[in-house]
């Protein structure tokens, strides 16, 4: 498919398991895409840096998985408005945690609005990063952000 397309860089195959247990193609992306962004720390070489090796005729790099790594989507909830994320302590205070926030100043109703990644300490399964990312991300909320001058 990507040669017929003539694309270099990051072909996204996002893939769905139904719980009939068949695979549905969900979305192809010619770019790096949120589903591969455990990569950046559970993998010798992240989606972005190989997206920029390819497209730079640079040999591929490794791509093992470097532990067990689990990611879960940090959404927005509640009515369009100015926000920031709030309750980041849990996340930050574990090594094994990586919390990605992504700038966006206004959230609402599952938006994006960033990630959570737990890599694991041995090899294995990843539930044991999943159920410590869903736990953190637990404790994290979107708060109104007020403009300090005006109280608004």
């Amino acid at each position: 498919l990507a040669v017929e397309m003539d694309l270099v860089g990051t072909l996204t195959v996002e893939l769905f398991l139904m719980p009939d247990g068949r695979l549905v193609v969900n979305e192809l992306a010619p770019r790096v895409h949120n589903s591969g962004h455990w990569t950046i720390e559970g993998a010798a070489t992240s989606q972005f840096e190989q997206h920029i090796r390819a497209i730079c005729g640079l040999g591929l790099g490794a791509t093992h998985a470097l532990a067990p790594t689990a990611m879960v989507n940090l959404l927005g909830t509640g009515p369009r408005r100015p926000a920031r994320l709030d309750g980041v302590a849990v996340a930050l205070a574990d090594p094994a945690l990586h919390l990605h926030v992504y700038d966006k100043r206004e959230v609402f109703e599952r938006r994006k609005m960033g990630h959570l990644t737990a890599v694991g300490e041995t090899a294995g399964t990843a539930d044991a990063p999943l159920a410590k990312a869903r736990a953190a991300a637990a404790e994290l909320h979107w708060v109104e952000d007020k403009d300090e001058e005006t109280g608004r």
